[in-house]
């Protein structure tokens, strides 16, 4: 049996290991676009950015543990085509078969209708990008982010870091807004604006300025404000990558439509993981797309049981970490817009307030936060695995802090 796995990223080499792990002895290809070994998108926009680690720290496994795993690793190959009734990927101009498909080609960064083509003008998504702006960074630019997002949030706070003059320009009325609400939202930006960041919300950007050179000089509001700036990083959010799937009679609908086994809507033995995948979340009783590094992982692994023999449903509680101006943020469960947060616990910590907030949803606890607060905020996961009436969560909260 051959297992042919498309993206090479966390989930595509999470999915191989899992598959050795499981006594899998079949042929593996895991092949991908980009011509790097798999390496952690995550800390591209935390420590590396910073400088605090190396490009190299963030690759996943080294080249003598990936020969370990006996695969056929394909790097630099694009995907451009599936051929369901074939069983064939059109990878690099070729037809490659397969037994059973794992789609985890993931998600690619949202451009700006206008100024392409600007010099000083980046998305963060790959190394190359991260390298690139690390390397306007040390010119001492004016830095604009345009997005206020987990990613937009953290460049910022990488470039004030940096001791850059940094603006964080967000169209919703906080950052973070739709994540986690306008309550922790507030909070996050107080902690911009006391490390130096001018936060701007409630406005988005028209137009970018060039600087007659080819190079970008700085962006235009919609209210006619000018700001300067020799590096704009464009944070507002990623798309599926789907396009090579569009012929392929899979059914697409922000990402690849997936049942509760990750299974191609229709194709038992096709099936979609991390950012790529949207499937009925049997806890949440609707079909979610989940773009954090925890579901990449452990979508992974439940769509290798599932090829495996496993028919378990995948209902994971969602996890998300962002780190930022040395505070570390953290969410369990999906938050959704209008759920009610109440702030359940407030101690004072050695990088300031630390605290739990809960979020409520139709009676039910729907998701959890955290600031600086990583041991109280994970009490909480079984809660939510379970299912909790609201009632019962404060009651819970209440003997935490008694």
């Amino acid at each position: 049996m051959k297992v042919l796995i498309v993206g090479a990223s966390l989930s595509g080499l999470r999915t191989a290991q899992a598959l050795r792990a499981g006594g899998f002895e079949g042929g593996i290809t895991l092949a991908g676009a980009e011509p790097h070994l798999p390496y952690d998108r995550p800390p591209l926009s935390k420590q590396v950015l910073l400088g605090t680690r190396t490009r190299a720290d963030a690759d996943l496994e080294e080249a003598g543990t990936l020969a370990d795993l006996d695969l056929d690793l394909q790097t630099g190959v694009v995907a451009t085509g599936l051929d369901v009734s074939a069983a064939t990927v059109e990878l690099g101009g070729r037809p490659v078969g397969f037994d059973h498909l794992v789609i985890a080609t993931g998600a690619t960064p949202r451009r700006l209708p206008f100024g392409a083509g600007l010099r000083g003008v980046h998305t963060l998504r790959t190394v190359e990008d991260c390298q690139a702006i690390r390397t306007a960074m040390a010119t001492g630019s004016a830095v604009v982010v345009i997005g206020g997002g987990f990613i937009g949030c953290e460049v910022a706070s990488a470039a004030a870091a940096q001791g850059l003059p940094t603006t964080l320009l967000e169209m919703l009325p906080t950052p973070l807004f739709q994540s986690l609400g306008p309550q922790i939202g507030a909070m996050v930006a107080g902690m911009q604006r006391a490390a130096g960041i001018d936060v701007i919300c409630g406005h988005g950007a028209r137009a970018l300025i060039e600087d007659g050179h080819g190079a970008v000089a700085g962006v235009e509001l919609d209210d006619g404000r000018r700001l300067p700036a020799g590096l704009v990083v464009v944070g507002v959010g990623v798309v599926p990558e789907t396009a090579w799937l569009e012929s392929s009679g899979l059914a697409l609908d922000n990402g690849v439509v997936c049942d509760q086994r990750l299974r191609a809507s229709g194709h038992d033995h096709i099936r979609a993981v991390g950012d790529v995948a949207r499937w009925d979340h049997p806890g949440l009783g609707r079909p979610v797309r989940v773009e954090h590094w925890t579901n990449a992982a452990e979508s992974a692994t439940h769509a290798a049981a599932g090829i495996l023999g496993s028919d378990e449903a995948y209902g994971p509680v969602p996890y998300v970490w962002s780190d930022q101006l040395g505070h570390r943020i953290q969410t369990l469960g999906l938050p959704q817009a209008g759920d009610h947060l109440e702030i359940v616990d407030r101690q004072e910590g050695p990088k300031g307030e630390k605290l739990v907030g809960l979020y409520r949803h139709d009676g039910m606890l729907a998701a959890a936060v955290g600031i600086d607060f990583p041991g109280r905020l994970m009490k909480y996961r079984e809660l939510l695995e379970r299912g909790t009436r609201w009632e019962e969560a404060l009651d819970f909260a209440a003997g935490l802090g008694a």
